[in-house]
């Protein structure tokens, strides 16, 4: 398996897949996404195994951390190893500390049960609990991380470096809290 960069030759079903895999309050722009990767703020990447495209991710980096903001296996590809692959192939690339986030894991959710087993995905592959949450265009999140465990603060100090200060829009900091 390999990441590389997207290219002309991947775009379409890399587009297809990013609006399939994430719901729409999740999604950022995609031509502000393609911008950032072309700006060097972002990595965007396909995923393949041999000559086969099998799915993205997307991943920002500042300086000892970075955020895995997007990452999704073509639905068909599903079940094969594949994302547990991409996460070790990710520790490798970014030897320093990963964050990523998932939606909050509660029972008033109605796809719970999907939350729960995509929470697990990440907590077997390695990755631990920040132990936060935060919320961002109305929908909270909860910090998983390998590595050195950082504070919610660098965080945003990522995300403001990749999006300037209209990052701060989208926040609702009151919204946050610290999970026991």
């Amino acid at each position: 398996m390999e990441l590389k960069k997207i290219s002309e030759n991947d775009i379409e079903q890399v587009s297809q897949l990013y609006y399939s895999a994430f719901p729409e309050d999740e999604r950022a722009p995609w031509k502000a996404l393609i911008e950032k990767h072309n700006k060097g703020k972002g990595e965007f990447l396909s995923i393949y195994d041999q000559n086969k495209w099998v799915g993205l991710t997307y991943v920002i980096t500042y300086q000892n951390l970075s955020y895995v903001l997007y990452l999704a296996i073509d639905e068909l590809q599903r079940g094969h190893g594949y994302g547990s692959s991409v996460l070790q192939m990710l520790k490798k690339r970014y030897p320093h500390t990963i964050m990523l986030c998932i939606e909050e894991v509660d029972e008033k959710y109605d796809n719970y049960k999907q939350r729960v087993h995509r929470k697990n995905f990440y907590l077997r592959n390695g990755l631990q609990e920040m132990g936060f949450k935060y919320v961002e265009k109305d929908v909270k999140y909860e910090m998983l991380y390998v590595g050195k465990k950082l504070s919610s603060k660098v965080y945003d100090e990522l995300m403001v470096a990749y999006a300037g200060p209209v990052y701060h829009k989208f926040r609702d900091y009151q919204a946050d809290e610290l999970i026991d």
